[in-house]
């Protein structure tokens, strides 16, 4: 079971310990690394800082995961589950800021692997049930300018928790992530989830 402490980070399975928002990473790395399963994922871009004028781009680049910072490339498998780790923004791109849990890469070995919330079973029950125990307020994410969410998505900002699904995931939340506040994206606009200046990740990269 790993275990959601919004705020705080998420509790790892079979006593691996917790992994805390504000941690280096070289703490998450050596946390991640003691699970059974774990390697350094292989980036598909190699976009940094440096490639952004405006805030607002890096922003979208961090929100939808395409910047590449190679100090946080360290995920774990737990079951059929996969974690993996985010520092922040501008200033604090060294201390653990976003983790993500989605679905392990096809042919981790199937598990009961919980992801827990207050006792609820995130991807156990069927989205709606979930979403009516979520602190209020729950709301769909807004798409993205540049990438329109083609599945579910839902944000509950007391928590610092999005929620999305997989096509395949049949009605149930499949990925999730969570974060720490601040984020050090305050300098850019108020969105956690979304830029809410008009971000654009891609601008200048493949435009």
């Amino acid at each position: 079971m790993l275990e959601l402490l919004p705020g705080t980070g998420v509790v790892l399975p079979e006593g691996a310990g917790t992994l805390r928002f504000g941690m280096t990473p070289d703490e998450a790395e050596v946390m991640l690394k003691a699970a059974p399963k774990s390697h350094r994922e292989r980036q598909c871009m190699t976009l940094t800082r440096a490639d952004y004028k405006e805030l607002r781009h890096v922003h979208d680049a961090w929100l939808t995961g395409i910047l590449f910072d190679p100090a946080w490339s360290t995920c774990a498998v737990f079951g059929d589950v996969i974690v993996t780790v985010v520092g922040g923004g501008p200033g604090r791109t060294d201390r653990l800021t976003s983790i993500d849990i989605g679905p392990a890469p096809s042919g981790a070995a199937p598990s009961a692997t919980s992801v827990v919330w207050d006792g609820v079973d995130l991807f156990g029950h069927p989205a709606q049930d979930v979403v009516s125990v979520l602190p209020k307020p729950v709301r769909p994410t807004p798409p993205a300018a540049t990438s329109p969410a083609t599945t579910p998505e839902v944000t509950v900002e007391p928590l610092g928790l999005r929620l999305s699904q997989d096509p395949s995931a049949a009605d149930r939340w499949s990925r999730l992530t969570l974060v720490g506040t601040p984020t050090g994206w305050e300098s850019c606009c108020a969105g956690t989830f979304a830029c809410t200046e008009g971000g654009d990740g891609l601008v200048g990269v493949l435009r």
